[in-house]
């Protein structure tokens, strides 16, 4: 599967018009940098190559972070709601990774369509001691990023 990391801009969002810039694009994944230092992950659809390609991405984000380090991002996940053993496996991995590493200030914003599910998804994001994780869900993108920027 080849990754393309580009720097040019490129389509997202529910009107399908972004001005942000595209740092990798793979299948139907796609990262995105924010103003103020915010990582945007988008998936546009739940296929077995999205998913693998925003878990790749999400491993490589991952090996670089430090505990003083500041954090900010966006799962915009409102076109891959569909729950699939793949893609369960791989948020349930990602989660467990996460809780290891200590960060001192970390805020993440899930974007969603379905209240239920930021319900259920809700219920996997527990505070672990070392890591000062603020995690919440939103279906309104420029609340999520007000709350990131603060």
């Amino acid at each position: 599967m080849a990754r393309k990391v580009i720097s040019s801009n490129g389509a997202s969002g529910p009107n399908g018009v972004s001005s942000l810039p595209v740092v990798v694009q793979e299948a139907g994944y796609r990262r995105e940098a924010a103003p103020g230092g915010i990582v945007i992950l988008r998936l546009t659809d739940s296929t077995p190559e999205t998913i693998e390609a925003w878990f790749e991405d999400c491993n490589k984000l991952m090996e670089s972070w430090k505990p003083q380090q500041r954090l900010r991002y966006l799962h915009d996940i409102r076109q891959a709601e569909r729950v699939t053993p793949r893609g369960l496996d791989r948020v349930t991995r990602i989660l467990h990774r996460m809780r290891l590493i200590p960060v001192g200030d970390s805020r993440g914003a899930i974007l969603t369509r379905n209240a239920t599910l930021a319900g259920l998804l809700g219920t996997f994001l527990k505070r672990r001691p070392r890591a000062n994780w603020q995690i919440r869900f939103f279906q309104d993108e420029d609340k999520a990023l007000h709350w990131l920027r603060q």
